[in-house]
């Protein structure tokens, strides 16, 4: 009968321990959209080099992409839940509208998704600016 109420209790113990585990990983704080991004894209061996960045005007994420080949462009639709980025990017190639739709993934100061571009995925990767108030000094 001993056995059966130490098996128990170890039982217990150990639900009371994934449970206090799960409240903390529910409670992690997500990391912050807002600031200048560092990002690059990879179409077929062709790098692209290009600037996202990202404001909050109340509740509202807003958000620009620049990159030297195709200027700035204003993002629509740009969303950010539980760790998870996306965006609309609306571009203009030879002549035609072209909408190229983005989802990423924020960890930390790392950002890593993929343009999806009328059925084809171009990965994405990069990393937030340092802001210059913030950098150490030389």
């Amino acid at each position: 009968m001993r056995r059966g109420v130490f098996a128990e209790t170890r039982i217990l113990s150990l639900m009371a321990t994934i449970g206090f585990v799960l409240i903390l990983s529910a409670q992690a704080p997500t990391p912050n959209p807002v600031g200048e991004w560092n990002l690059k894209t990879d179409a077929q061996g062709q790098t692209t080099n290009f600037t996202l960045t990202i404001t909050k005007e109340g509740e509202a994420f807003k958000g620009k992409v620049a990159s030297e080949q195709y200027g700035a462009q204003e993002l629509t639709d740009l969303k950010y839940e539980n760790g998870t980025l996306t965006y609309t990017r609306n571009l203009e190639i030879g002549g035609q509208g072209v909408a190229m739709a983005f989802k990423g993934k924020i960890e930390g100061d790392k950002l890593t998704g993929a343009y999806n571009l009328q059925g084809v995925e171009l990965p994405v990767t990069g990393s937030r600016k340092v802001p210059a108030s913030a950098a150490p000094a030389k």
